[in-house]
């Protein structure tokens, strides 16, 4: 399996994150609605959309809410819904291709710390998209995200393909370099109290990184939740 996608495997990817972006697009449409009440409800959403398309998940929906959302890969609850961050990561697969993507909402109203926290992750996230170019360092590029971002416990990225974890890992270990057709991940994060994370999927090409998931990445205020 080749880190290294040919075109008709870039298209594929392409087309699994079309696919997820359009999810996550009715997904918040509904959540605007107060139609969800718990992790669980919205996961279950996410699966069933997926299988009436004829498709599979790229992997388990993590969903999560307030305290929940400080744990990098929690598991959703039939608990309710609380007021705070709600993390979303998920992806479809097209023709055995992932997609993954994570988005940040918040339920409720915010404080200016929560928009001033939420506004400092996405600067991190678009600043080591836009260095990630043919024959930068993984390792130098999680470094960028880990020094700016003190409670990142996870990577910053990964590969992906037929799997949804593929080489290269982007983390303080990696020693890979990134090449032109390489599909990966950038998803920094801060888990303190309060979680975050905002993820895209990205093909390096010979000149700037190619952004697939094309979901919004302001964030999305849901004043009415709980």
């Amino acid at each position: 399996m080749s880190a290294i996608k040919t075109k008709q495997e870039i298209k594929y990817i392409q087309k699994a994150c079309k696919i997820t972006t359009i999810l996550f697009k009715k997904l918040l449409k509904l959540l605007k609605k107060n139609q969800f009440k718990t992790e669980k409800q919205i996961s279950l959403y996410l699966l069933h959309e997926t299988k009436k398309m004829g498709l599979k998940p790229a992997f388990k929906p993590i969903v999560a809410s307030a305290k929940g959302a400080t744990e990098p890969h929690h598991l959703p609850t039939t608990i309710p819904l609380k007021k705070g961050f709600l993390i979303i990561d998920y992806g479809v697969r097209y023709k055995e291709y992932c997609a993954d993507m994570t988005r940040t909402f918040y339920l409720g109203n915010p404080t200016k710390k929560d928009i001033s926290l939420y506004t400092k992750v996405l600067k991190v996230q678009k600043e080591c998209i836009k260095k990630s170019k043919v024959g930068q360092n993984c390792k130098e590029l999680h470094e960028l995200a880990a020094s700016n971002l003190k409670y990142l416990i996870h990577g910053l990225g990964h590969g992906l393909g037929k799997r949804i974890h593929e080489y290269p890992r982007i983390n303080s270990k990696s020693k890979a370099i990134l090449q032109e057709n390489m599909a990966i991940t950038i998803e920094p994060g801060h888990y303190h109290k309060k979680g975050i994370r905002i993820e895209d999927t990205i093909v390096i090409t010979k000149e700037k990184p190619k952004i697939l998931t094309k979901f919004p990445k302001k964030l999305i205020i849901i004043p009415n939740y709980p």
